[in-house]
């Protein structure tokens, strides 16, 4: 028995699924006689063996040069757009799908063999489409042609121009001499790049303590170390060991040392490397005919240019430095408490911030985790996405698939029943799996010249665990939230209709890729019908209105809690992103950047005077400026700015709003990369994206970001560059959405409180309303209940006299009772709202109960503003005189807190009727 039909008997009992609706490969798939089991996805093949991979690679290769070699033989005199461009982009369209077949077992498939088949069949395929786009006899057909100006469809228009730029790119369009330079710096870059990482990846660093100077790490850490002779501990500089060491460790000393050693590493041979490779860069942005490399990377992304970058992240920086100043002294405080007058550094923001939430939060996370199977928010995200997108899911039984646990889904559209697309979901860890989650393009949607459509096939990779006894375990908060994460590439990837497979999917903009995903995964829904505003995930869904298995709801105050603590030193944490996002843009925009002198003039800039780490340069660990982002840091936060901005300004009431969710599929996500990012966002919002609502959210409700401090190096693994390298150099065929990875373990979720219960005594009542003078975000602070005055109003606001009483008269009334007791309202407000303690004025609004109607009242759209004091002074003994005394017409203030133990202070009057 062969190593492989070994390994088909272990997956024919280990997979008692059966095939279903088999359809018979057509082209390259069919000529191996292979089968499939999603209906109209006739090339997709997921169980291919060795042999069947490296057989489909070939006949991939084959084909492509059959299609080049006829393109590059059209006559000059007939050149059309059905002889050129089409063949090309029906090739691209039909071939990704049998190249991601290829590619993906790598991935996934428990057989090792099928794995390096994979990996072998994947440098095959890289190298050819590389060859293909260095062919002077197609460009040459190619670029005469689109000299033409032939009146072409302007998606067909882009696809041509991305055509001409394939081959631009690789330098045919440039002088023999120049095209040569061009081959050169290329790999110049990429041994360089190669050598940055290897030396990281070999750096074998490491450092003893004792015991003591460990005090506050876990038992299980100290034991996982290795122990000397003497009774040290052995500690190495890998990401996971210097996290804890920052994170836990009590001890300063112990701190500084480990943050020193890590940050110096490969300094004396990684920093040289990194001049030569900014410079090399550079040269080979000269030579394309760009400024500087910034430029070059950035011409085709939504930024376009570095000065915009570098604009976009010192606008959020500033908008940022009060909160992030106010927080910095929380824990300069606390060190100072607990070590004396030692300076404050860089190396204590991680340990303090955990000490802050220790002291601050009483939270088990284990114990939250039993609010989270996989079930159960796998059927809530499936829910909340239908109900936003307007799609039906439903899961494709008896499928052909690579392991046992895999399971496949059709996506309808909910209205017409139109199949969408599929996907695939891999979820659980196991041996040989890759480990990181992502999603996969396995089929872009396109469009044939003989009216066939191809739809999208998606393929979601993620890394969770399984018990002893094969039980998937519950999620915690950052898988909850990565998992979403990824679903919204999976949204994305299915209602994406362009008609070209190269604008399909997720062959986008990078820095509009994340845009959905973002929006997606911090969803803020005002699930309590305007009792805050606040940052929500959508496992409020999960744990409350999709609730299935869980009897035991998760307790208001435990949700309280975890929402201030997810709100903890946002601005801090993004301060430290832009750091490194501003370093990586300028380094790549200055030709004779000092790296060690630029570091150390930006970290005080941006991180609130707190200077780098004593002899430390960042610049020889920080990889993601060498390989994979280089001059693209920013993007991560670009996507999450601009979803901010589309969430507060077209699901500011955080629930699933169908039609605004039916015009974001529409109009940001059907179009996909045929037009430009900018052009489609601002068609959604009706204007250009802005950064306020991102900052609004950060400096109001300080809400939490999942991107931890010091992730630019301090956490970046080994396996992850090596992962990274090897991405970098995959051909854009191979299209993936990556996860985050580096998540903190943040759990979070909120059950709705109960709405307060009201009497019923014929009174009209009215909810108030507070917000900070300067943010036009209202909070629903207490209930007044209305006297024979107020019932008077009421009951004519619905003839033409009355609308002007009910709008103006009653406000004034409203606004006399809560002046008398301002400073009261504003304590309470603070106690329910914890985000107003920052401000020192105020605006208040009101809405009148109607119909009994609590939730609707308690919506904070359409509140009625009521006038400031000062304008009240002009009119205030007028409309006493008229109506008598406000507060005997409208009766007192109630709390909206179901909760409170306070209890309004009684008048005489009132002492005297009781």
């Amino acid at each position: 028995m062969t190593e492989n039909e070994g390994n088909d008997k272990k997956i024919e009992g280990s997979n008692p699924k059966k095939k279903l609706n088999v359809v018979t490969f057509t082209g390259a798939a069919g000529l191996l006689g292979l089968a499939v089991s999603l209906p109209g996805c006739d090339t997709i093949c997921v169980n291919l063996s060795a042999k069947e991979i490296l057989d489909l690679a070939e006949e991939i290769i084959h084909k492509s040069t059959r299609v080049h070699d006829t393109v590059a033989l059209v006559s000059l005199d007939k050149l059309s757009y059905e002889n050129v461009v089409l063949p090309l982009a029906e090739l691209e369209a039909r071939q990704l799908s049998l190249i991601q077949c290829c590619v993906f077992p790598k991935m996934l498939s428990p057989h090792d063999n099928v794995r390096k088949a994979s990996a072998e069949a994947e440098q095959k395929i890289d190298a050819h489409m590389l060859s293909c786009r260095k062919r002077e006899d197609v460009y040459r057909i190619i670029k005469i042609y689109a000299a033409k100006g032939e009146s072409i469809a302007p998606e067909a228009k882009c696809y041509l121009q991305c055509l001409v730029r394939d081959f631009e790119d690789n330098g045919l369009n440039l002088t023999a001499i120049k095209r040569e330079e061009v081959e050169r710096l290329t790999n110049e870059i990429d041994e360089l790049s190669l050598r940055y990482i290897q030396n990281l990846n070999e750096d074998g660093s490491c450092l003893f303590f004792t015991e003591d100077e460990l005090s506050g790490l876990p038992l299980e850490f100290l034991q996982s170390l290795e122990k000397t002779q003497n009774k040290e501990f052995r500690l190495t500089l890998e990401s996971r060991n210097v996290a804890a060491i920052l994170e836990l460790c009590k001890i300063a000393k112990t701190r500084k040392t480990v943050a020193m050693a890590y940050g110096k590493r490969c300094g004396d041979t990684n920093i040289p490397v990194l001049q030569r490779l900014v410079h090399s860069r550079h040269r080979l942005a000269r030579v394309l005919g760009y400024a500087h490399f910034a430029d070059y990377a950035l011409d085709r992304r939504m930024s376009k240019t570095s000065m915009r970058v570098i604009r976009f992240l010192e606008d959020i920086s500033s908008s940022l430095t009060d909160l992030a100043i106010r927080e910095f002294s929380i824990l300069k405080d606390l060190k100072r408490k607990e070590e004396g007058e030692i300076p404050f550094g860089v190396e204590d923001l991680l340990y303090y911030i955990k000490r802050v939430e220790e002291l601050q939060f009483d939270l088990d996370f284990g114990d939250i985790r039993q609010y989270f199977p996989v079930s159960l928010v796998l059927s809530g995200i499936f829910k909340i996405c239908q109900d936003l997108f307007g799609i039906k899911i439903e899961e494709v039984t008896e499928v052909d698939v690579w392991y046992h646990d895999v399971r496949a889904f059709a996506i309808f559209d909910s209205g017409s029943g139109k199949l969408l697309g599929y996907f695939y979901l891999d979820m659980f860890t196991r041996e040989g799996k890759c480990n990181h989650s992502c999603v996969m393009a396995l089929q872009n949607n396109a469009l044939f010249s003989n009216g066939a459509c191809q739809i999208p096939v998606a393929l979601l990779i993620a890394q969770f665990a399984k018990d002893g006894s094969g039980e998937a375990v519950p999620l915690g908060f950052s898988e909850v939230v990565n998992l979403f994460h990824e679903f919204g590439h999976v949204v994305q990837h299915i209602c994406n209709r362009a008609s070209f497979a190269r604008f399909s999917g997720l062959r986008v903009d990078p820095d509009f890729r994340e845009i959905p995903s973002q929006l997606l995964e911090n969803w803020q829904t005002d699930y309590n019908s305007g009792i805050s505003r606040c940052y929500e995930s959508f496992t409020l869904k999960l744990i409350s209105g999709y609730r299935q298995d869980i009897t035991k709801p998760l307790v208001d105050e435990v949700c309280k809690t975890l929402k201030r603590w997810r709100y903890s030193f946002s601005a801090l944490k993004s301060l430290q992103e832009i750091l490194y996002c501003l370093f990586d843009q300028i380094i790549y925009s200055d030709d004779d950047a000092d790296l060690l002198q630029l570091i150390r003039s930006l970290h005080p800039k941006v991180m609130i005077g707190l200077p780098v780490v004593e002899g430390t340069n960042p610049a020889s660990c920080f990889p993601r400026a060498v390989i994979g982002s280089e001059a693209t840091c920013y993007s991560r936060l670009w996507s999450e700015v601009y979803a901010a901005d589309i969430f507060a300004s077209k699901f500011g009431d955080g629930h699933p709003n169908l039609y605004a969710g039916l015009q974001f599929r529409d109009k940001v996500l059907a179009p996909g990369g045929g037009k430009e990012p900018m052009e489609l966002l601002t068609s959604f919002l009706g204007r250009e994206p802005s950064t306020q609502a991102f900052i609004d959210s950060r400096t109001n409700y300080r809400r939490f970001e999942e991107v931890g401090l010091a992730r630019h190096s301090l956490f970046s693994s080994r396996t992850a560059c090596r992962e990274t390298a090897v991405q970098q150099r995959r051909m854009v065929f191979v299209v993936e959405a990556k996860g985050k990875k580096g998540m903190a373990a943040r759990q979070y979720q909120r059950t709705p409180p109960p709405m307060p219960k009201i009497e019923d005594d014929g009174n009209p009542r009215f909810v108030i309303f507070i917000r900070m003078a300067n943010v036009y975000l209202w909070y629903p602070l207490s209930i007044i209940a209305g006297g024979t005055t107020a019932k008077i109003m009421v009951a004519a606001k619905d003839n033409l006299l009355g609308k002007y009483i009910y709008k103006d008269t009653i406000a004034r009334n409203i606004a006399a009772v809560i002046y008398r007791d301002e400073k009261e309202i504003q304590k309470t407000a603070i106690k329910q709202h914890r985000v107003l303690r920052t401000a020192t004025e105020f605006r208040y609004g009101y809405k009148l109960v109607e119909n009994g109607n609590m939730r609707a009242a308690l919506s904070t759209s359409d509140v009625i503003e009521l006038p400031t004091q000062d304008q009240l002074k002009t009119v205030f003994d007028k409309v006493k005189d008229y109506f008598g005394d406000a507060k005997e017409s409208f009766g007192k203030l109630s709390s909206l807190n179901p909760g409170t133990d306070e209890k309004t202070e009684e008048t005489p009057d009132e002492k005297a009727k009781a």
